[in-house]
């Protein structure tokens, strides 16, 4: 076979491939990702002096990862001695401790472990 031969071939089955292929083609359903869905809480852990504030936020997503617009979160700290959490997440260090600070919308729940250390002390002069 010679080279301009060959070339032809490869010409003829490109071509054939080609039109085998120009059929549209239906795009495949959405299909649900289980990573990313309900109710994701970010940071997940923190670690804050006592006066500190950590900014925590809540992102809700469908069963195919979208992001829900429009949900209410509602907030919460199982410690108010150690954390208060405030109505936009913004979670404030008041003395050495540990809290879980929920948050919750549509009805699912999710957490954030935070973890407050004493106040550093001021350098001496």
């Amino acid at each position: 076979m010679t080279a301009i031969t060959r070339s032809r071939l490869v010409t003829v089955l490109a071509l054939a491939a080609a039109v085998g292929c120009s059929e549209p083609f239906d795009t495949p359903p959405n299909e649900p990702s289980q990573p990313g869905t309900g109710l994701i809480v970010i940071p997940q852990n923190a670690t804050i002096r006592a006066g500190q504030v950590v900014a925590l936020k809540a992102t809700l997503r469908d069963q195919y990862g979208n992001q829900l617009a429009g949900m209410t979160v509602s907030w919460k700290s199982s410690n108010e001695g150690v954390a208060t959490v405030a109505p936009n997440g913004e979670v404030l260090g008041l003395s050495a401790g540990a809290a879980r600070v929920t948050a919750e919308a549509d009805g699912k729940t999710q957490s954030s472990g935070i973890q407050v250390l004493p106040r550093q002390a001021k350098p001496t002069k």
